[in-house]
């Protein structure tokens, strides 16, 4: 599968559930997915002091191989790894984690303020609707973004100040959250938003409009989500 972020609900407060939390079931805990973005309703639930960090132990096999994005030859390269590594390795981790009832109000109150940021393409608040309507029937109490293949896709060093300027805005601050967004999200600007039900009410829509309903709220991977199926 290609680089992507998943939105993940879990009983331990824990940031990476997939790889930390051996209760973990991704049919169930995987709220939504993306492929080379992070959505932007996701991102509307955490704030800059939701960013939490955490050393993760990854178990690694040798006879796997990679791709990583290589910048200075503009492509995708394979890495193998070295058979005479470790079987496991840590890494530090840092992604947005919070408690879902603190998530959905960060949903709440930011939902105005991605209005007013995004007025021409039109408002956002049946989308948020659909999104907490996913989010309150997954199972645990804590929400988190696995997002370290999205990451892996900037250049070294980029991605973490972004995300923070992305989440800063969604208080109101000032400052180039709006681009951050764009960046994170892949949004195809220059047209209004696709209506929330547009899959659910089988609307005529252009390719772009489904490409923005996905960047807005992500796709379903295992679980139903309630854009997609009533």
């Amino acid at each position: 599968m290609p680089n992507s972020s998943y939105l993940c609900s879990t009983g331990l407060r824990t940031l990476y559930p997939s790889t930390t939390d051996a209760a973990f079931d991704a049919a169930t805990g995987v709220v939504a997915f993306d492929v080379r973005a992070v959505p932007l309703l996701w991102l509307a639930m955490f704030r800059p002091g939701d960013i939490a960090e955490q050393s993760i132990t990854v178990e690694t096999d040798a006879s796997a191989v990679v791709a990583e994005f290589d910048f200075a030859r503009g492509e995708f390269v394979e890495v193998v790894p070295d058979p005479e590594a470790g079987a496991s390795e840590t890494v530090e981790a840092a992604a947005p984690l919070a408690e879902k009832g603190a998530a959905l109000a960060g949903l709440d109150a930011a939902v105005p303020v991605l209005n007013r940021l995004f007025a021409a393409e039109g408002a956002l608040d049946e989308h948020a609707a659909l999104l907490r309507r996913a989010v309150e029937r997954s199972p645990g109490a804590y929400l988190t973004i696995e997002l370290d293949e999205i990451e892996a896709l900037w250049e070294p060093g980029t991605f973490a100040p972004a995300l923070r300027e992305a989440l800063a805005c969604l208080d109101g601050e000032a400052g180039p959250g709006r681009e951050r967004l764009l960046e994170l999200t892949g949004l195809r600007t220059g047209r209004p938003f696709p209506p929330a039900r547009l899959l659910l009410d089988g609307i005529d829509a252009e390719d772009d409009d489904h490409w923005n309903l996905v960047r807005l709220l992500g796709a379903s991977f295992g679980a139903d989500v309630p854009w997609e199926t009533a």
